[in-house]
């Protein structure tokens, strides 16, 4: 059984062989020694003109890779044998790292607060924005191409689709091996840049011996792999597809802070990694998220007006396993929160015999799918640790289909309208509180209003105001 808390983590180097094409990075976990991973990208030209920004840019990678080798332990100090980070670097690490780890930390029954000393100083504000300072660096010459982060999915898809309207030179870009996203590339018939991670046998051997495991800002790795994958191949912009609804905490610790599992998707993080990327590596790899300012809703309805991806797509989590997918007769596995929250966002958009059959499977005349639709709608647990829209946004998909005869039938939409209709009925005509304003308190406030029943929201005025 591994030693689960650890009293040291060590950043140790990098190097970025051209020959190999590999960017090799160094840590030292305190009960196994060195480990390496290794980034793999297609064969690319280094511009000496840009050197130092592309180094910068390797830097940031090793910083942001460092978090799935320090999750095994959650050491309380963080040390860095050779490059020493900046300030502004090392309270975007410990704030990234802190909130990207809540969800692992929550489920692990773990505090996270004692750790993340580095060089014995641990105080630092958790909700502060990282501010571009004015030393920017100099602009190199102007680029030619945007970057596009592809996942397979709906969203990255839409981006996709938008970017082409507005005529732009679009580069597809993943990290890893998934056959899924590169089939979808294929089918999109535009130039793919894949990157390749080899995570250290030594890391997966410790986790198989009880090391501490689970959810890791997966997106601020590969956000950081993506800016560097742009200056090495001439990019001007990164684009990822995060959503409005990314901002949304699944739920609130013991402690009283935001457990979210898309933090590294939150506009928070997309203004800090912005900061950092003007102010420590170049200003000339422009980052930011097509579909921020939409909800996962919204995105639906958008991705329904284009069904020539209907067959390709999918954003079930098996199909992303280390040893490949674990779906192997359909892209949807039909039993787990994103294929319940895609197929209940879909239906108010597209014909239910062409949803039926993307999916293989009517989920909502299903009851083995009670409890999971249960938590989509807030009427039971807490939303799902799960790249899913908020609670309000899966009651407005419902209660946009709960009328339409082609659905009424179905056991899970007789099932939720008759639980809906009692909780109405159960409260019109009463003074009604709302207390507190985050997620469930959201979601609650949301339903009340939608169904023009008046309440009152007790929480503080920065509660409230930290909500929008």
């Amino acid at each position: 059984m591994a030693n689960r808390l650890h009293q040291t983590f060590t950043f140790l180097d990098w190097n970025l062989d051209t020959t190999r094409h590999e960017l090799r990075l160094n840590y030292e976990i305190q009960t196994i020694g060195k480990v390496t991973e290794a980034l793999s990208f297609p064969p690319f030209s280094l511009n000496q003109a840009n050197k130092k920004e592309i180094n910068a840019a390797c830097d940031l990678v090793h910083w942001m890779c460092g978090v799935s080798y320090y999750k095994s332990g959650l050491a309380k100090e963080i040390k860095f044998k050779f490059k020493q980070p900046s300030e502004l670097v090392l309270n975007f690490i410990k704030k990234t790292w802190f909130h990207g780890l809540a969800e692992l930390a929550f489920e692990n029954k773990i505090s996270l607060r004692s750790c993340f000393n580095i060089n014995g100083v641990r105080a630092f504000d958790l909700d502060s924005q990282l501010l571009v300072k004015s030393n920017a660096l100099t602009p190199l010459m102007s680029l030619k191409h945007s970057l596009v982060a592809l996942g397979g999915g709906k969203d990255s898809l839409v981006t996709i689709e938008e970017l082409k309207e507005q005529g732009k030179d679009i580069y597809l870009f993943m990290v890893g091996g998934s056959h899924l996203i590169k089939e979808v590339a294929e089918f999109i018939d535009l130039p793919l840049i894949q990157v390749k991670r080899k995570i250290d046998p030594k890391l997966i051997e410790y986790n198989k011996q009880g090391a501490i495991n689970g959810h890791v800002p997966i997106t601020s790795i590969n956000s950081a792999i993506a800016v560097l994958t742009a200056l090495l191949f001439d990019c001007q912009e990164v684009v990822f597809s995060n959503e409005k609804s990314a901002d949304s905490e699944n739920t609130i610790n013991a402690e009283g802070d935001k457990v979210n599992h898309q933090y590294s998707k939150s506009y928070e993080f997309e203004k800090d990694f912005s900061a950092v990327i003007v102010n420590e590596v170049t200003q000339d790899v422009n980052y930011y998220s097509q579909q921020r300012q939409f909800s996962e809703l919204e995105i639906l309805e958008k991705f329904a007006k284009y069904p020539q991806y209907f067959p390709v797509f999918s954003i079930c989590n098996r199909n992303f396993h280390i040893d490949g997918s674990h779906n192997k007769n359909s892209l949807w596995c039909c039993d787990c929160p994103k294929c319940r929250f895609v197929f209940l966002g879909l239906a108010p958009f597209i014909e239910k015999t062409e949803l039926i059959k993307i999916f293989g499977h009517n989920l909502l005349d299903d009851e083995s799918q009670k409890q999971g639709f249960a938590e989509l709608l807030g009427y039971e647990g807490i939303k799902p640790f799960e790249c899913v829209g908020e609670i309000h946004e899966s009651r407005r998909a419902f209660d946009l289909i709960k009328n339409n005869k082609n659905w009424q039938s179905d056991k899970l939409v007789q099932f939720f309208e008759k639980k809906s209709s009692v909780n109405l009925t159960n409260i019109r005509n009463k003074k009604i509180a709302v207390w507190g304003f985050g997620v469930e308190g959201r979601a609650v406030a949301g339903y009340l209003h939608q169904h023009g029943i008046n309440f009152t929201v007790l929480c503080s005025e920065k509660e409230q105001a930290d909500s929008y």
